[in-house]
């Protein structure tokens, strides 16, 4: 019984001290170790908890009107979070939007891209700009539309409006459940 016990004790110790070891992934990259270089990790603290298999609390991402221009990623996050309901987003189907901007991999790409959304959404509010960064290249595109007709007469205000290297693009849509049926 003694010994029983004492082993139980021992096995409890043992997993302590080796739970107390355990650091995260991003710890272990950034321990010094002698003899050999530091690795220095800044991100968001979402990945490391992807990277150590933790659950992730969903984060609420506030938006305003004047400034709805969206990654897809923000999209994504916004058609599953609290706020879809009241944005109207409620399922990513296949259907089109209109390419108003297509330029590189560089910040002022980046930059020119999410300007170009603002400006269609300054002069038609009713669209959702979406910017995006598919390697190498930054585009912005604007609307959701479950019919090819739908985005060409969207298209035709855009260019009316002077956004001629404007298209119609295939693309993954955000529609709300009337839009469905």
């Amino acid at each position: 019984m003694k010994k029983a016990f004492s082993l139980i004790v021992f096995v409890f110790m043992v997993a302590g001290a080796t739970v107390k070891a355990q650091t995260n992934f991003i710890n272990q990259l950034q321990t010094e170790i002698e003899g050999q270089g530091i690795i220095s990790v800044d991100q968001d603290p979402r990945l490391t908890q992807i990277a150590d298999a933790e659950e992730l609390i969903p984060s609420t991402i506030a938006t305003s009107k004047a400034t709805s221009i969206a990654t897809e990623s923000k999209v994504k996050q916004d058609a599953d979070g609290p706020g879809a309901r009241a944005a109207g987003l409620h399922q990513k189907v296949r259907g089109y939007r209109v390419q108003v901007y297509f330029g590189g991999n560089l910040r002022s790409d980046q930059t020119k891209a999410q300007q170009v959304g603002t400006k269609v959404q300054s002069q038609f509010p009713e669209l959702r700009a979406y910017t995006s960064f598919e390697s190498p290249h930054w585009r912005c595109r604007v609307g959701d539309f479950t019919t090819h007709e739908d985005a060409a007469a969207y298209l035709r205000k855009l260019k009316a409006r002077g956004f001629n290297e404007a298209m119609v693009v295939k693309s993954e849509i955000y529609v709300s459940r009337d839009q469905l049926r």
